[in-house]
Order: structure tokens, then sequence, then C-alpha cells
């Protein structure tokens, strides 16, 4: 009996394909993602092929393969199974799947070759300065100057020394604009020349708008006075002592600090949202931890995976969790209002000793540790314990700390966290000569 190719393999290939073009045409797609959640397509798609395979050759009366499927495509089913259970349960339990993969860092063909740059240009003292995407580390600082002024490097990686060159002389850093709205940007070469990164630290009027779009590498932004609007991809990221409004939004690979901000800040990531009304503190955040230290509200938080830890705020909070253990230690009375949903974690709640407030807590599937003292009691029906009571007078009270749990424990207790917190994140080191990324 002649065996009848399938038309499974080729399809598969255009499918991968069709992946990795898309990935190379939009560099912000999420492949882990898509392969973590959608893998089971690629099954269902397969069998329905094969299906039409074989009553297409039933019904023209050709031959019919002894089995539906071959023992070789039996192993790489077995193989795509492996792989996309693996990449799903990574990406539903493992609190640090990436936002996204840095390919571009992984590219390390050839030699660097660096070239000084520099720019000037006159501005008022509140200019609008926009950034256009470019790959390479960025410092923006603002000061008691009424011209914009950039100086750094570009860095072209590269076989030979001749080819560098020949990029270089048809790329370039061009600060165009007039003084109300200064324009900087990145030219590259033409064509597919060799990949182009930067290393630039950039002086700008204190009151100036920044608006700034990311490609990749290092941010550093301090001391403005106008908005701030960060959107893209970049590997860390620092924003301090800006006291107008803070927007952020895209995916960052390394550590956030969010220090001394006196305005609104809004964060929204791929798996994080967030929003306060000022940051005189600061917050931290990477991979699997969200820590926040000095927040006024009101302040919302949703994650999808991330363990968070809240500390001195004030105003009402709201948090919404997914999966990720959360811990919140207001240190002042009066409270306001908290509200916490948790998909899968643990809470720690630590009150200030002198505070009033009511409390219902809720563990689906948990235990509840209640250190309050008299006026609170928890009920127990089966897996479920609620935790309900109140202390003391005042319009707090009316304000209440609720905390809903599906599968994990809840501490509340009055008292510090500090002898028992948990680590902080790592800070990000202190003010340093920029480095360009690995190309």
């Amino acid at each position: 009996m002649v065996r009848r190719a399938s038309l499974v393999g080729p399809l598969l290939l255009i499918a991968v394909g069709g992946l990795f073009l898309a990935r190379n045409l939009y560099p912000d797609l999420q492949l882990g993602d898509y392969i973590a959640r959608d893998w089971p397509y690629v099954l269902i798609f397969w069998g329905v092929v094969r299906i039409v395979e074989i009553s297409y050759w039933a019904g023209t009366a050709k031959p019919l393969p002894q089995r539906g499927i071959s023992g070789g495509e039996w192993m790489l089913i077995v193989f795509l199974c492996v792989v996309g259970i693996g990449f799903h349960v990574a990406r539903e339990t493992v609190r640090w799947w990436p936002e996204r993969i840095p390919w571009e860092s992984m590219q390390a063909i050839g030699e660097r070759y660096d070239y000084p740059v520099s720019a000037e240009k006159p501005s008022s003292k509140t200019p609008r300065i926009v950034i256009e995407e470019f790959r390479g580390d960025l410092e923006i600082t603002g000061s008691d100057v009424d011209t914009v002024k950039v100086t750094g490097r570009k860095s072209i990686r590269s076989i030979d020394k001749d080819t560098a060159d020949r990029a270089d002389r048809e790329s370039g850093l061009d600060l165009t604009g007039d003084a109300s709205l200064t324009t900087l940007r990145l030219r590259e070469p033409r064509g597919f020349g060799p990949p182009l990164s930067a290393a630039l630290e950039m002086t700008v009027p204190k009151g100036a708008s920044v608006d700034v779009k990311r490609r990749d590498g290092d941010l550093q932004i301090s001391a403005i006075d106008g908005p701030v609007t960060v959107s893209g991809r970049a590997t860390s990221l620092t924003i301090q002592d800006v006291h107008g409004p803070v927007s952020v939004e895209g995916v960052y690979t390394g550590e956030v600090l969010l220090k001394k901000l006196t305005r609104a800040v809004r964060f929204k990531s791929q798996r994080t949202e967030f929003s306060t009304n000022a940051v005189p503190g600061e917050i931290h955040l990477n991979a699997g931890t969200f820590s926040a230290d000095g927040l006024i509200g009101p302040t919302r938080l949703s994650s999808r995976s991330r363990d968070v830890r809240m500390r001195d705020f004030r105003e009402s909070m709201d948090i919404e969790l997914e999966r990720g253990d959360l811990t919140m230690e207001p240190l002042e009375a009066p409270l306001a209002r908290m509200q916490a949903k948790l998909t899968s974690g643990d809470v720690s709640l630590v009150l200030p000793e002198s505070a009033a407030f009511s409390i219902r807590a809720v563990t689906k599937s948990g235990a509840i540790s209640n250190g309050l003292g008299a006026g609170f009691k928890v009920d127990s029906d089966g897996r479920r314990e609620t935790l309900e009571g109140a202390t003391g007078t005042g319009p707090q009270i009316n304000a209440p700390i609720k905390i809903d749990v599906n599968r994990g424990s809840i501490s509340a207790r009055r008292g510090s966290l500090t002898s028992v917190a948990p680590s902080a994140p790592s800070t990000p080191a202190a003010a340093r000569p920029l480095e360009t990324i690995t190309q």
C-alpha cells in the first residue's frame, strides 16, 4: 500500500515561520505567552487536517493509510504536549515569568565600535522634549538651563571597522525643532546595515515636559518639573524627583524605581496596572515583586503574578492579585478604606496599635491567624474561615478593611512589621555611566 503524504507537516512549518516573521515585524509580540496559552490549538488543527485528508481519500476511492497518525507523528505530539504544558505551568505558577524576552541583548555577532556624538539646541524654560525610540541607554536630567544638550556615544556592531565606519557616516544624532518643541532621534544606517545603539546623557530645562519612546536599554529621568510620559520597552527604568504627572506604559525586563514623585503616577505593563496620587517615598518593581513605601492615594493595583508589599500608605487602597502574596502595613491612624482580592496567595496585615477600624476578612480555602485582640473573632465553616470585628469610633469605622482570598491564609495583627518584613527588591545602583546594550 502506498503511504500518502500529509499536509500537516508543511502547514506546521508555515505556522511556525509565520510566528517568527510576526515576531520580527512586531518586536513586542509576546511569543512565550501565546505558546503557553494557545498551544492546544496546534493539536486541534492537526486533527482537523487529518480528518479532512482521510475523508477526501475515502471519497475519491484512494487507498487509506493503515493508521490515522504515524509513529513519528505520535512522538511529535508527545513533544508538543510536554513543551506546551511546560510553558503553561511556568506562566501560571512562576512569578518571575518574563513579560518579554530581550532578544536584542542576545545578539553578539561582530565587534563593537564606538563613535562620539553630541548636539545642542537653544530652548525655552518649559519646552516639550520628545525622544524617538532607539536601542541603548538614556539619562535625562533637568537643570537651570535654557538649552537642550546631548552627549554620549553611538555603538555599531560589525564584523570589520570599514563596515562600521560606513554605517557611522550614514547614521547620526538629530536634534530638531524650535525653542518650544525639541525632538531627539538617532538616525540609523540605510537598508540592512549593522546594528546601532547608543549611550546618551541629556540635559534639559527643569520646567520641560518629557515624552520618551523606548526600544531597549536603561532609562533614567530626574529633576523634571513638567509631565513625564514613557512608553515602549526597556531593561531598567528609574524616575525620581519629578514634580509633574508621571505615566509609564510598556514592558520592562529589569528593575523599575519610582521615587519622590509629587503628582499623580500611572504605571501599566502586560501584567500589572498601578495608579496613585503621589509617591513621596519610593516604589521598587521587578519580575516577581512590587514593593512600595510611602504612597498618597487613592491607590489601585491589579497584577497577574507578583508578590506585593505596601507600607506607609495614606488614603484608600484597592488591590487585586491573581497569584502572589500581599503584605499591607499602614503606619499612621486614622486608617482609610482598604480592599484586597486574591485568587491565590497569602495576606499579612499589620495595623497601628492605636488605630480604630472594622474588618471583614474571608478565605475560602485556608486559615486565619487573629492577632487583633478582643472584639475580633474567627468563624470556621469547613475550609472557609471568616474574621470579623471592630474597635474604636470615628469615620474610619465606615471605611472598613475588606479582604477576600480564594486560596491562601490571612494573618492580621497590631504592631510593626519591621522585624519580620520580607526583604525588599534590590535597589538599582546609584547614578553610573550608562552602558550600551549588547547587539
